[in-house]
Order: structure tokens, then C-alpha cells, then sequence
């Protein structure tokens, strides 16, 4: 079984229009609730409260991208999943630093989660990351070579510590009115997949979706809808399943 943790901020928590329907499980996949150390069917709404908002479930119990990467990972790798949800919204890659409250509550959950597979008899085979953030790094303007240098310690860190095997990014789309630097945010995340074996593209297509208002939420601004949600999971579930 591969374990696949999901992190980054509010567009990984999942901050859509509505739950999505219909809403069946998906094959294959469990999900992790530290709250009440348990594996649970995977689907919509995903994760939880932990720790005075340290981490947070998806907004108002609506849809994330969550279950549709799960489902296209599955279908293109033929490995079952279960999935660790440990994002918040709007968090800067600093707040994330090892040693913060968001890091050691994500890497708590994930010992937890490791800890009830095994429990339940199955094996966790491969240990992978996925992140989507960036959104309030744009906004804070933070430097590029920041963000890369901040981003590879945050990497190195969780493979000490939970043994990742695979850390992929979701770049970041437009969020901020600066579109300079929202691109500052991804080349450094380009950087990083080019310059690191650790690190992983898996798509670029958020920067499309996220000047198309056919697939943002109308009611947040920068968010994406659920039409969204299946495509950007969709793209990035099949290409982590490739590596």
C-alpha cells in the first residue's frame, strides 16, 4: 500500500463551492483520521481539525482535489492508497519550517498514520508527498531563492523524518495581482524539480485553470471550484503514479 500525504494550503485543504455529487467512495483508497485513529473509505469531505487549527479539513465540508488524484493514481499504478490530508489555509512555506506547529502537527499524523495501517495489517510500501502551496508566499512577496532554499530544507526535513520517498509539487497558479510574483513562487518551484531528484512536477496546469473563471469558486476569490478540483487531481494523480 502507498501512503500519500497531501500538503500545502487552502487549494490542497480544498476550499470549493459545494460538496460534490455524486460522492461515491474510491476503490482502493482509505483515508486517515488522527482525531479518531481511523481508516476510513475515501471520499468528499476530506481531513480534519487537529490541534487548534494547526491542520484543517476541507472548507465547510466541500470538495478537494483529494479523491480524484486518488482515483487516477490508482487506476494508472493499480496500488491501493491511504491518503493523509495535513494542510491549512493560508500559510506561507515559512509557517510550514520543521519545528513549527503546522510541521509537527502534519508529521504527527502521518506516524499515527503509519502506525494504524500497520495496525489494520497492511504494509506501507512507499511513502509519497504532494504539495500545493504558494499562494500566500506570492502575496508576502517572497523572494524566489527563498522559496527554493526554504522549500528544499522543508523537503529534507520530511524525508528524515517520515521517510518520503517522492515529493511532488502542484505548481502554483495565479493568485495574487502581482503576477510577478506568483511566477516568482514558480520558477522556484521549476528550480526545484530541476535541480533536485527528491522533487517531482507533476502538472502545470494550475496556472491555466486559475485565470478562467469557469473553474474558480465564485464565492473566494483565487479558489478553485470542484470542476477544477477533478482536473488538477486528475493530471497530477496520473503523472506521481509514472514516477
Amino acid at each position: 500500500m502507498d501512503m500519500i500525504i497531501f500538503g500545502g494550503q487552502s487549494n490542497m485543504q480544498g476550499q470549493t463551492e459545494a460538496l460534490p455529487t455524486p460522492n461515491e467512495p474510491v476503490t482502493g483508497a482509505i483515508e486517515y483520521r488522527m482525531a479518531t485513529d481511523t481508516l476510513i473509505p475515501l471520499s468528499h469531505p476530506v481531513g480534519e481539525d487537529l490541534r487548534t487549527d494547526a491542520l484543517l479539513g476541507a472548507h465547510e465540508g466541500h470538495g478537494s482535489l483529494i479523491p480524484a488524484f486518488c482515483r487516477a493514481y490508482i487506476a494508472a499504478s493499480g496500488r491501493e492508497v491511504v491518503a493523509v490530508h495535513a494542510s491549512k489555509g493560508a500559510t506561507t512555506l515559512s509557517d510550514w519550517a520543521p519545528g513549527s506547529r503546522h510541521y509537527e502537527a502534519a508529521r504527527d499524523k502521518v506516524l499515527s498514520a503509519i502506525d494504524a495501517v500497520r495496525a489494520a495489517g497492511h504494509t506501507v510500501d512507499r511513502i509519497r508527498y504532494v504539495w500545493l502551496q504558494g499562494e500566500s508566499d506570492a502575496l508576502k512577496h517572497t523572494a524566489e531563492d527563498t522559496y527554493l532554499a526554504d522549500l528544499i530544507a522543508y523537503k529534507n526535513a520530511l524525508k528524515r523524518n517520515l521517510g518520503i520517498g517522492v515529493f511532488g509539487i502542484i505548481r502554483v497558479g495565479y493568485f495574487s495581482k502581482n503576477h510577478e510574483a506568483d511566477e516568482a513562487i514558480m520558477r522556484a518551484q521549476e528550480r526545484a524539480a530541476a535541480d533536485d531528484a527528491d522533487f517531482v512536477m507533476l502538472t502545470r496546469i494550475c496556472a491555466k485553470l486559475s485565470l478562467d473563471p469557469f473553474y474558480l469558486n465564485p464565492h473566494a476569490a483565487g479558489h478553485y471550484n470542484n470542476l477544477a478540483m477533478e482536473r488538477i487531481g486528475e493530471t497530477a494523480g496520473a503523472a506521481l503514479a509514472r514516477v
